[in-house]
């Protein structure tokens, strides 16, 4: 047998090859060694038997041997001298010699007979064997007294006396004893080394078979043990095993691995328990199949724990989603609805499974174009592609009246592509949702996209999608359509100075006011703020009957908050005359005509015309052209003079800023400065008359010795506002160009936040800067502000000068604000004086200074000059 256990490691279970002990050197004993180990005691066994049995043989065959050549020689020398007694003894030779028959030729025949037979046989006994000293000197006797007794027959005379004849014969008497002796010690002799002989043949059988015998059990007890040890008890265990292997009892180590007496730790502790022979190895193969097995069962089985979790979670995301599933196998044509799905169809639990037709019966007739549209996508599509589609459901055939379409909800169907082997498509499957709140959600997010959240009306982009879809379907040639622009006069002040809550509820107040005047078809969105439109498609006639209705109706109070508010509209108007593609441009003129009723006076309609886009066209450009004319230098400022009423003195003037356009000549301060404001373009602007008023007003104190010459320069709300550029003209400010110059803020800037408002003047302030209230009396005349501001001068709007000669109570008025300004600390500068008499009346009262045309219009910087070079 191969030996399989060599001093190298490595070998795999379960492959036939050398293997080695871990962790030692030695070798160990195997069943195939074990064979050879017990074969070879038996051959010792064999050998030692054999040993024995040659032994036993030889011993018997000496025996024998002894026996053999005692019987040739003790046969043939007792034979012999039985033959030497008888002719020597009675009735022989020597009887004869002593009868004396010695005549007679027969007598002397016999007795030479005798004697030669007797010779003979001494002769034979002498030759059989060397004979010893003691049978020589017994022949020798016999020989001499047979010879005595032939010299006898032969010559008497020379015969030896009786006394030596009878010597003679004593002595042949005596060897012939002697000899007989012999052979009876040598017959002892050998029975007794017979008979030792035996004994230790006995001995050697007993010894012998013993050791045997102790060889053969030993043999017998070691083949018994070490077949049921080695070989019965481990092939039991490795049954017992392969049965726990095939039952799959994998948790415990096998019982082969209890076999060996040590456990090993290391790399290969897991096999340190197994015997390192063939059934060893076997036992370790079966370990490592255990082990493989246990870790591929417990893979398999964690695969299979994750593979029903994830199913459990598929399941119960499915239902928590709400979700349906299908399986449509085209090969065979089943579709598979899962008990969700036919729910949200509205399908019996056990109806069997439908076909596409009876499902499209429940899809509504609208969209069953859309879903074939889709299934038709997937059947066509890669393996791999999805496609998803939704639809609305229709109730079920029970529940439907005839002829009814109502929709009850949507399903949102998704789907995924499986081709076969051959490439083609094989199946279709995917998941079904209920969207029906989604949809509905969605809705409520359109409606809300396009209504307004506090009136409920449409907002603008509802009006927007109306006008598109309108021209969309009618093309060019209508003129059926009117748009009213509205937009609520005061609500500003209402809204800032009673709160947003009240402004809110004027609002909602005035969509049901507006609402309720309007016609079937008529209606009224609300563009955000205080700003409405109302689409009147009957045209031009119905829609100034709907202005004219909605002017007389808002002459009444509005009632908000339990307070009756009064606010009145201005409105444009504007007719679709059919020639433009741009459903904005209706709403674009109906808001240049409401531009117009504003600037008119407000509380009045304006039907819009061309003239009116002419003049929106110029304020875009206006607004274009504006950056790039203050870098090329058409912008620049004048300066109107500020006298002093009591000496007319000259004291200063007011920066105000020109635009030159190059194309539209000599630009008014009231169209550019509006647009500036609400395009940011007021910053560098403002930045770039401080500066130049700065400079110009540096110049002409220098050109005065030092004069206290002023330079009254305007600040708007959005630079006061802006803190960043409020730094920066303070930082500039800073150097000293702050001497002489004044800061004109109107009232209405300081209402918004008043504490602000005092925090950024006083920076003025403190930098010697002198500051001017503007336009006083047109704002809301705080007397509270006026008093708690850091202002220096009070400048009178010119609309209380103008009104001196028509209301003698203006006058009182006048001299009331003037009065009030000097007890709190304030200069006042009257604007607007054109007449003698205003200038007169002013002087009366006590006004500081004035401005106006009775005095100089707004001066070029070189008839600025001039006029200092008069006044010094």
């Amino acid at each position: 047998m191969t030996d399989i256990v060599s001093e190298e490691s490595g070998a795999m279970p379960g492959k036939t090859g050398q293997r080695a002990i871990p962790g030692t050197g030695r070798r160990t004993l195997t069943i195939a060694r074990s064979a050879l180990l017990l074969a070879a005691a038996l051959v010792v066994c064999l050998g030692a038997m054999m040993a024995v049995g040659l032994q036993l043989m030889r011993g018997m065959d000496a025996v024998a041997d002894g026996w053999r050549d005692y019987d040739l020689q003790a046969a043939t020398k007792s034979d012999a001298l039985s033959e030497v007694r008888g002719h020597l003894g009675l009735g022989g030779v020597i009887d004869h010699f002593r009868e004396g028959n010695r005549t007679s030729a027969g007598d002397h025949a016999a007795l030479d007979r005798s004697l030669a037979l007797a010779r003979a046989n001494l002769a034979i006994y002498r030759d059989m064997v060397t004979p010893s000293e003691d049978e020589a000197r017994a022949i020798a006797a016999i020989a001499a007294f047979l010879d005595a007794i032939q010299v006898q027959m032969e010559d008497p005379a020379a015969a030896i006396p009786d006394e030596a004849f009878d010597a003679c014969r004593r002595d042949a008497v005596k060897g012939l004893a002697a000899l007989n002796s012999h052979l009876s010690a040598q017959r002892a002799r050998l029975t007794a080394a017979t008979l030792n002989d035996i004994e230790d043949l006995q001995r050697l059988m007993a010894v012998g078979g013993g050791i045997i015998a102790v060889l053969v059990l030993g043999l017998a007890g070691a083949a018994v043990w070490f077949t049921r040890s080695r070989i019965v008890g481990p092939l039991g265990r490795l049954v017992e095993d392969a049965r726990r292997l095939a039952r799959r009892d994998l948790d415990r180590p096998f019982q082969s691995s209890d076999w060996g007496r040590g456990k090993r730790l290391g790399s290969d502790a897991r096999h340190g328990g197994f015997r390192h022979d063939e059934l060893g190895l076997l036992g370790r193969s079966l370990e490592d199949s255990r082990i493989a097995l246990r870790d591929l069962f417990a893979a398999i089985e964690e695969k299979s724990r994750r593979l029903g979790e994830s199913e459990r979670r598929y399941a119960m995301a499915a239902a928590a989603a709400n979700d349906g599933l299908w399986d449509w196998d085209l090969e065979s044509g089943d579709l598979y609805l899962s008990p969700r799905l036919r729910q949200m169809l509205h399908l019996p639990a056990d109806g069997g499974e439908p076909g596409i037709a009876a499902l499209l019966a429940h899809v509504h007739p609208d969209d069953r174009h859309a879903v074939l549209a889709a299934i038709r996508q997937g059947e066509q599509g890669a393996d791999g592609a999805s496609f998803d589609v939704e639809f609305r459901v229709l109730p079920p055939d029970g529940a439907r009246k005839d002829g009814e379409k109502d929709a009850i909800g949507w399903l949102h169907l998704h789907g995924i592509v499986a081709a076969g082997p051959d490439g083609r498509v094989a199946r279709l499957a995917g998941s079904a949702a209920d969207v029906s709140e989604r949809k509905s959600y969605e809705a409520r997010l359109v409606h809300q996209a396009t209504h307004d959240f506090l009136t409920g009306l449409p907002n603008r982009a509802y009006l927007i999608r109306w006008l598109g879809e309108r021209q969309a379907v009618q093309g060019t040639g209508r003129r059926d359509l009117a748009l009213l622009f509205l937009d609520l006069d005061g609500f500003k002040v209402v809204n800032d100075s009673l709160g947003h809550a009240v402004g809110d509820r004027v609002l909602i107040a005035t969509a049901e006011r507006i609402a309720g005047l309007l016609e079937p078809g008529e209606f009224v969105v609300r563009l955000g703020g205080d700003e409405f439109v109302i689409a009147v498609p009957t045209g031009q006639e119905s829609a100034i009957a709907r202005a004219q209705a909605l002017e007389t109706v808002f002459q009444r109070p509005l009632c908000a908050g339990g307070m009756e508010l009064r606010v009145g509209l201005s409105i444009g108007l504007a007719v679709d005359d059919g020639t433009s593609d741009d459903p904005d441009s209706l709403l674009r003129d109906a808001d240049i005509a409401l531009y117009r009723a504003k600037e008119h006076g407000k509380g009045r309609t304006v039907l819009f015309d061309a003239s009116l886009r002419e003049a929106i066209l110029i304020r875009s450009r206006l607004q274009r052209d504006l950056t790039p004319s203050l870098e090329a230098g058409d912008i620049f400022l004048v300066y109107q003079p500020i006298v002093s009423l009591p000496d007319g003195r000259l004291t200063g003037f007011e920066a105000l800023v020109r635009w030159r356009h190059p194309d539209l000549g000599l630009v008014s301060p009231a169209q550019f400065i509006p647009i500036a404001e609400e395009t940011g373009q007021i910053l560098p602007l403002g930045r770039h008359v401080l500066e130049r008023a700065v400079e110009q007003l540096g110049r002409w104190r220098r050109m005065a010795g030092g004069a206290a010459l002023t330079v009254n320069v305007n600040l708007s709300a959005r630079q006061m506002w802006d803190e960043r550029y409020v730094d920066d003209m303070l930082d500039y400010l800073a150097d000293g160009r702050a001497d002489g110059l004044k800061i004109e803020v109107t009232e209405s800037m300081t209402v918004a936040d008043h504490d602000q408002a005092r925090t950024i003047l006083e920076r003025f302030h403190a930098l010697g800067v002198a500051l001017c209230m503007d336009d006083f009396g047109t704002g809301y005349s705080s007397l509270s502000h006026l008093g708690s501001l850091p202002f220096d001068v009070m400048k009178i709007d010119k609309s209380f000068v103008s009104a001196l000669g028509s209301d003698p109570r203006q006058e009182s008025l006048l001299r009331g604000i003037v009065e009030l300004a000097h007890r709190i600390g304030l200069k006042v500068v009257a604007e607007g004086v054109e007449t003698e008499e205003e200038r007169a009346v002013l002087t009366g009262i006590g006004c500081d200074y004035a401005q106006g045309y009775l005095f100089a219009r707004p001066l070029s910087v070189a008839d600025a000059e001039a006029l200092l070079s008069t006044a010094a």
